[in-house]
C-alpha cells in the first residue's frame, strides 16, 4: 500500500510539471508566423518552395513568383534558418508532397557562423507538427545543440512574463485558432502575401554584416546542403541557389569579401551541379530596382517590400522564364 501512494505521488508528480510547463509554453511563447508555415505545408501542396535566411523572408515574394510562374509557391525562409533546418523543413514539406523547384537563398554568413541558441534557435522545432521528421531533426539538432530547448521551450522567451497576458489573449483569439496573419501586422513590419514585408525606412541604417570567412567554415552548414542536394536528387526536385542583392554602399565598402564569396561559392555549386545566380555580381543588375540603402533596412541587405517585389519578378524570369525557351 505505502509502495502503491509512492507511485500515485510519483505520477501526480509528473502530470503538476507537463501541467505547469505546457502552462508556460502557452503564456510565454508568442505566436509566431512558423506556425502559419508548418500549417501550410502539412496541409497544401506546393511547386516551389523557397528555402534560406531572413534575407529570403524580407526579399522574395511568393505571390510575385506564383503570378509570374504559374507555379505554387511557398516562402519558407526565416531568420536564423541553417542549412540543416533548410533540410528538415524540405523533408517536412514533403511528406505532404514533392515540389517540383526548391530556391535556396544563400547568405554565406550562414556558412561561416555557428548556429545560436537565440530565442529564435528552436522555433521550427517548437511549432513542427509531430512526425518522423520532427524526430529526426530532434535528434539531429536539438539533442547536439541544447536538448532542454525541446522539453522546456518556454525558457528561451523566459523575458516574456510582462507580455504574458497579451499573449495569452492572442492565443485566445479566432485568427490564432485560424492560423491568421493579423496578430502580425504593424506599421514598419508585416507579414502578409506569404512573406515579411518591410516598410521603407528613412535615415541611418545599420551597418553590422556577418561577411564570409572562409577559414572560419562551418562543417555543419556545409554538411547538411550537401544532404539537401542529395535528396532533391533522390526526389527528382530541381534545385536552385541564388545570393540577393545587398545596398549598394555595402558592396562599395565590402566588396573584396562579396567578390571572395562569390568566387568560392560559384565553384562550390559548381562542383554540386546547382545552377546558382549571384545578384550582386557584375552585369547581373536588375531593372527598375533601387540598390541604394534607401531601398533597404540594413546594409546586410534586407529589402523593402517594394523592392523585394520587383526583386521576385526578376528572379522568376530570370530561373523559370530562360527554362521555357
Amino acid at each position: 500500500m505505502h509502495s502503491f501512494k509512492k507511485i500515485l505521488l510519483l505520477i501526480a508528480g509528473v502530470l503538476a510539471v507537463f501541467a505547469v510547463n505546457f502552462g508556460l509554453n502557452y503564456g510565454l511563447i508568442p505566436y509566431s508566423y512558423v506556425r502559419i508555415m508548418m500549417h501550410q505545408i502539412k496541409t497544401q501542396e506546393y511547386d516551389t518552395l523557397i528555402l534560406g535566411t531572413s534575407h529570403g523572408l524580407n526579399g522574395i515574394s511568393p505571390k510575385v513568383m506564383e503570378e509570374k510562374t504559374g507555379k505554387k509557391t511557398m516562402n519558407l525562409c526565416l531568420g536564423g534558418e541553417y542549412p540543416r533546418d533548410a533540410y528538415y523543413l524540405l523533408k517536412l514539406a514533403c511528406e505532404k508532397s514533392i515540389p517540383e523547384v526548391v530556391v535556396y537563398e544563400l547568405d554565406p554568413g550562414y556558412f561561416c557562423t555557428p548556429e545560436g541558441q537565440r530565442g529564435d534557435f528552436n522555433r521550427i522545432f517548437y511549432e513542427m507538427p509531430l512526425s518522423r521528421t520532427k524526430v529526426e531533426y530532434f535528434l539531429a539538432k536539438e539533442a547536439e545543440l541544447d536538448f532542454r530547448a525541446a522539453l522546456f521551450p518556454w525558457f528561451y522567451y523566459r523575458n516574456q512574463f510582462r507580455n504574458a497576458k497579451e499573449i495569452i489573449a492572442v492565443k485566445q483569439g479566432e485568427d490564432y485558432k485560424n492560423y491568421g496573419a493579423e496578430a502580425f501586422q504593424n506599421e514598419g513590419q508585416s507579414y502578409a502575401d506569404g512573406f515579411l514585408r518591410n516598410t521603407p525606412v528613412p535615415g541611418m541604417k545599420q551597418e553590422e554584416l556577418t561577411l564570409w570567412e572562409e577559414d572560419e567554415r562551418n562543417k555543419d552548414s556545409f554538411q547538411y546542403f550537401e544532404k539537401l542536394v542529395s535528396f532533391c536528387r533522390k526526389q527528382g526536385i530541381e534545385l536552385l541557389a541564388v545570393t540577393m542583392p545587398v545596398p549598394r554602399e555595402a558592396l562599395e565598402k565590402y566588396g573584396e569579401n562579396f567578390q571572395q564569396a562569390d568566387e568560392f561559392f560559384s565553384e562550390y555549386f559548381k562542383g554540386l551541379g546547382v545552377e546558382y545566380k549571384n545578384y550582386n555580381r557584375k552585369g547581373q543588375e536588375i531593372k527598375d530596382f533601387d540598390d541604394s540603402l534607401n531601398a533597404f533596412t540594413d546594409y546586410e541587405g534586407h529589402m523593402n517590400f517594394q523592392q523585394a517585389e520587383v526583386f521576385s519578378a526578376q528572379l522568376a524570369e530570370d530561373f523559370f522564364e530562360e527554362k521555357k525557351e
